[in-house]
């Protein structure tokens, strides 16, 4: 990230903003922030702060330099959810296996991702009190051969009780997701014949 205007020679920090907390609870969330780089002005009054970004939830997080005064900049960097590779992708029934997903979001069209295998919906997974990581824990079912797995996008919760469209996958997300533009995420998992070792 690179500013100007600063002081030549001075040192500044830059600091990440972050929602804590969850909806679960009634202790609610609150937001901070914290210094996550620094970096000397040269003589024009340029700063380029360099950082890896943190393991956080999903969605916008405010950037900022406080230039004294009570004067700041501020920027804005972006969290999509990714998905990381199945660990284990062909087995017998009863197998375990986990699905796992960084940067869910935490507002109530971002927070939560439903479960779906083999079409049948299984439930959803909160990502806002474990600061957007997700990991899901399966056991293989079905015949041999392949098996879908579908984690999508949905709304946490609102006023709406007819249709309920909360709590449930969107499959329709990417043409009318009322929130963030947010992916889906698709899985295979194959069933073998063999004996589980889990049994």
């Amino acid at each position: 990230m690179r500013g100007e205007g600063f002081e030549p020679g001075k040192i500044y920090q830059l600091n990440w903003t972050h929602v804590v907390g969850n909806r679960m609870t009634g202790a609610g969330w609150e937001e901070g922030s914290r210094a996550i780089a620094s970096a000397k002005a040269d003589g024009a009054g340029h700063a380029e702060f360099s950082f890896k970004v943190p393991d956080d939830l999903g969605g916008a997080h405010g950037l900022w330099v406080d230039m004294g005064g009570g004067a700041k900049q501020i920027g804005t960097y972006w969290i999509k959810a990714t998905a990381l590779p199945v660990d284990v992708g062909h087995g017998p029934v009863g197998t375990t296996f986990r699905l796992h997903l960084k940067g869910v979001g935490w507002t109530e069209t971002a927070n939560i991702y439903h479960l779906v295998y083999d079409n049948d919906y299984i439930g959803y997974a909160c990502a806002f009190n474990s600061q957007g990581d997700v990991e899901l824990i399966m056991k293989a079912t079905g015949e041999p051969g392949w098996h879908f797995i579908d984690l999508y996008p949905g709304i946490y919760k609102g006023a709406e009780t007819r249709p309920n469209n909360f709590r449930i996958p969107q499959l329709t997300y990417a043409q009318d997701h009322p929130g963030e533009d947010l992916p889906a995420f698709h899985f295979a998992f194959e069933v073998t014949g063999d004996v589980s070792a889990d049994r």
